[in-house]
């Protein structure tokens, strides 16, 4: 044996949000950012930066191999760290964690921070993920969900709980909307209250071992990958702890190795009822399934079996020319194939809202408005706030001719992420529709003064826009042309369902607006739009004098990350700052420690106001 062979673990700093907050609601999450810690330790020696950093400075005192940025998170409850000169230690490689669901508002976030950061490679906690970023996102990965099989086991406890149903019946869970009803109404049933994850009764869920055996004491327990079909936490979580698993028949759940009345059940409305019957009738059956659930999560999904990271890792320190990285499925290994070998097919999950998206887009481009407007706020119906939705209603209202709600939409879309996540920049696709909506109202002069307010932005929508504002007479500004091409979240609906991103803005640009309509006389009052137009004027003049106030004041670090016009709303976004300001400070977290304190207060007396109405009818 080779005694000079290095055994030491390679050293990974983790740069992950203050996620502390939770240890006061939902404690489970907290123990999921955990268990991310405990599955990299398996791998790594592992070094964990969750407060204000200078990259450098960090790399200076550990040394790291590798660095990992956590990325994406979508809830407010956490804190997301500042993170100064990452561009230090080039040689270091750096890699991205996606923790936060793949449908997530924050991915035009996440692609700005990818840039901001000189991160090239990112893996994801979500199986479908390759369903909502853009195809031609180079070193995409899933790092998919897991167990601790130490908590999550078989306690051999007795089955007195028919079945046991958790988790909230909103739309986003479809699947679960059409099943739990039928149950809840047909068997006894342990039934969980859903809790927000800030909820101040969050606190009380079940969670961790005492979860674990009230699973284990369940005969079975309904798991529902989302509207996106992903494979959950809890479909592992169920039948790890040896309760039988009752799920949506999905492209994940089946690439995870759960087979229909092998180890699962794969069922909906139509028969959930019929197999729960037949294998209550038959328990030894079941106990077989059981079983062989268990055995298939221990065996292949648990915190030692996601080597995905640091097998990247190795290969990426030796890759030899002419090869590049690959991924064998969502729960597969990470290896190395020919350069010139064809990619290997991305799984997908046939996610309800991809396809109301794909006949949005369609009936845009065939002229159908009406359908195509219903397609888009049907996927708001699932998700109030999915980007591509809201995205779809604006080039309806273009389309349409009312650039002034385009733009009221597409400011909405660019302060979210600018402002509330914190992003460097917005969805490059969506800044540069957005300023197409300024020239369709007459600013010309404001977006073409705007048209390089984030100068890193490079993207084909942003070329044609340019183009468009700075025909000649006007004259464009020098912009460099070797800043890397942006990806945006919006590409793959239109590259795949348009011509491109310049056939579609000419065929828009060619749209009369309707604001420059007459209007009907004797109408008696101004349309909507103009209205609209007012409203935006006086928050543009408000915003104006609110920067120029804090300008004078010294006060720049307050200043939003967005131009002050009057579809971005300034003054609210000034709020924000302020508030992102003492959101680490020990007032801010007594302060949302009481607010949600009475609002929980509140809640419960307007339930103990239903439940005296429902006695008294």
């Amino acid at each position: 044996m080779n005694s000079n062979v290095d055994h030491r673990k390679p050293k990974l700093v983790f740069f992950q949000w203050d996620h502390s907050p939770y240890s006061r609601y939902a404690k489970y999450m907290m123990q999921h950012t955990r268990d991310h810690v405990r599955c990299l330790e398996q791998h790594f020696e592992v070094v964990v930066v969750n407060e204000d950093c200078d990259y450098g400075r960090i790399c200076d005192r550990h040394e790291p191999d590798l660095t990992l940025f956590e990325l994406g998170y979508q809830l407010n409850v956490s804190h997301r760290i500042d993170i100064r000169n990452a561009s230090a230690h080039p040689q270091v490689p750096k890699a991205g964690l996606l923790n936060a669901d793949s449908w997530s508002w924050t991915r035009a976030g996440i692609l700005s921070d990818l840039d901001r950061w000189g991160i090239g490679v990112c893996f994801s906690i979500c199986t479908t993920v390759h369903d909502y970023l853009p195809h031609s996102l180079d070193g995409l990965y899933v790092w998919p969900n897991f167990i601790d099989p130490v908590v999550f086991r078989d306690y051999g406890a007795e089955k007195s709980v028919p079945i046991m149903l958790t988790g909230a019946q909103v739309a986003l869970y479809p699947w679960r909307r059409r099943v739990f009803p039928l149950l809840s109404q047909s068997y006894p049933c342990l039934i969980c209250p859903p809790h927000t994850y800030a909820d101040a009764r969050a606190a009380l869920a079940l969670t961790g071992e005492r979860y674990a055996r009230t699973l284990n004491a369940s005969l079975f327990v309904p798991s529902c990958g989302t509207m996106a079909g992903e494979v959950v936490r809890k479909h592992l979580e169920i039948p790890g702890a040896g309760s039988c698993l009752i799920a949506e028949r999905t492209p994940m759940a089946e690439a995870a190795g759960f087979v229909h009345m092998e180890n699962c059940i794969f069922a909906d409305s139509g028969d959930v009822l019929d197999l729960v019957d037949s294998l209550i009738q038959d328990r030894d059956r079941l106990r077989r399934i059981t079983a062989a659930g268990h055995d298939l999560v221990h065996s292949r999904h648990t915190i030692a079996h996601r080597p995905q990271i640091h097998q990247w890792f190795q290969l990426h320190k030796a890759l030899p020319p002419g090869r590049r990285i690959e991924q064998e499925g969502p729960f597969g290994n990470v290896v190395a194939v020919e350069r010139a070998a064809p990619r290997f097919p991305a799984r997908s999950g046939r996610g309800a809202d991809r396809a109301l998206l794909a006949n949005g887009y369609a009936s845009l481009l065939r002229g159908e408005l009406e359908t195509a407007r219903k397609g888009f706020s049907d996927c708001l119906a699932y998700v109030g706030d999915l980007p591509e939705g809201l995205f779809g209603l604006a080039l309806c209202d273009l389309a349409g001719g009312d650039p002034a709600e385009a733009a009221i939409r597409l400011g909405r879309l660019i302060e979210t992420i600018t402002v509330v996540h914190g992003a460097q920049d917005p969805d490059p696709a969506e800044w540069a529709v957005y300023l197409f909506a300024l020239s369709r109202l007459g600013r010309d002069g404001e977006a073409r003064r705007l048209a390089d307010w984030y100068p890193r932005l490079s993207h084909p929508a942003l070329d044609y826009i340019r183009g468009f504002l700075f025909a000649p007479p006007h004259t464009a500004p020098k912009t460099a042309n070797d800043l890397p091409r942006r990806l945006s979240i919006h590409d793959g609906f239109v590259v795949t369902k348009a011509r491109g991103w310049a056939d579609l803005l000419t065929e828009l640009s060619q749209l009369q607006p309707r604001s420059s309509r007459s209007v009907p006389a004797g109408s008696g009052r101004a349309p909507a739009v103009s209205r609209r137009a007012a409203v935006a004027t006086v928050r543009q003049l408000l915003a104006h004098a609110t920067e120029f106030t804090l300008t004078r004041a010294g006060l720049t670090a307050l200043r939003p990350n967005v131009p002050s016009t009057g579809e971005l709303d300034y003054l609210r976004n000034v709020v924000r700052q302020v508030r992102r300001a003492i959101y680490k400070t020990p007032f801010w977290s007594l302060a949302a420690d009481t607010r949600r304190f009475l609002k929980a207060r509140r809640e419960r007396r307007e339930l103990f106001r239903r439940v005296d109405a429902a006695q008294k009818e």
